[in-house]
């Protein structure tokens, strides 16, 4: 990976985990990416590296999400350009004084050349010794907010399994794979234990959930003897639920659907991940949908 792959520094590091949050498919309620920049602020982590996107992406790829927008951005003040970005993809790191440190990976989630892309961040890894890599991810789901986000896990050695039983449940699926589910399969390949822990969101929050990346870092951390603070992450989570419960308040009918959700979540044995949305969704959504034209978000 010799020139795609640049070292801002060269620091000494003790068994550090590395973490990873992309921008893509696995990033609802910008759980992946939110979680990773979180961790950036909380320890004052310092810049690493980072991979060179040219070749990895299709800047014209046209799409109604946001999140999988991948033109470069570009900022014109008074007719001049400013500045223009490509997609970033960048290490950093933090020294704990204990025996693991910790090396953060936030990128976008590359269109083309995958094994290229995932060889450069396992090259860090492996520079670096790092006995495991764990990344974070969100999807959408008939999920409430209501309650503590559930999660699934995917892993790469049979052995991680038993490790990870109480804390999370475990995907069953079979379809068209995420980047990081062959960035999981590649390590394995490379002799590195990685494990992919991911936040079930609820559809009606788009935007930031501090509720989730809480709760799924609470599952990391605990894998980990990593001592990091989260507490006023919990607190931005405890906000949004109460916002999210006051809007909900305002409207009777999205109260009672999502009181139905409620039940159904509570009462759900050995549910799968990623259920089809019934008709009790429907109507939430709908519900949820009058909320925002109203100008009454409910998050």
């Amino acid at each position: 990976m010799a020139g795609r792959l640049i070292m801002q520094e060269v620091p000494e590091l003790v068994s550090p985990y590395l973490m990873v949050g992309f921008r893509g498919w696995l990033n609802a309620g910008e759980v992946s990416t939110g979680s990773i920049d979180y961790l950036k602020r909380a320890v004052g982590a310092r810049k690493l590296a980072h991979i060179e996107p040219k070749g990895f992406y299709i800047y014209q790829v046209p799409s109604a999400a946001p999140d999988q927008t991948l033109r470069p951005r570009t900022r014109i003040e008074d007719g001049l350009i400013k500045g223009l970005d490509a997609p970033r993809s960048e290490f950093w790191f933090w020294k704990s004084g204990g025996g693991h440190d910790l090396l953060l990976f936030s990128g976008v989630e590359p269109n083309l050349e995958w094994p290229e892309y995932a060889q450069a961040i396992l090259d860090v890894a492996k520079n670096y010794k790092t006995p495991r890599i764990y990344t974070l991810g969100g999807v959408f789901d008939q999920v409430p907010h209501t309650r503590r986000t559930r999660t699934f896990a995917v892993f790469n050695l049979p052995s991680l399994k038993d490790e990870l039983r109480g804390l999370t449940r475990f995907l069953n699926y079979e379809g068209p794979c995420s980047f990081t589910t062959l960035l999981l399969d590649e390590a394995g390949r490379q002799g590195i234990e990685a494990v992919g822990i991911t936040a079930r969101t609820p559809l009606y929050i788009q935007e930031y959930n501090a509720r989730a990346c809480y709760d799924l870092l609470r599952i990391v951390l605990n894998l980990t003897d990593l001592k990091i603070d989260l507490g006023d992450l919990k607190q931005a989570g405890d906000t949004l639920v109460t916002m999210t419960d006051r809007a909900f308040s305002q409207n009777q009918s999205a109260l009672e659907q999502l009181r139905k959700m409620e039940e159904l979540f509570d009462t759900a044995a050995m549910e799968e991940p990623l259920q089809e949305p019934g008709e009790d969704y429907d109507k939430l959504m709908e519900e949820v949908r009058n909320l925002k034209r109203e100008g009454r978000k409910p998050h």
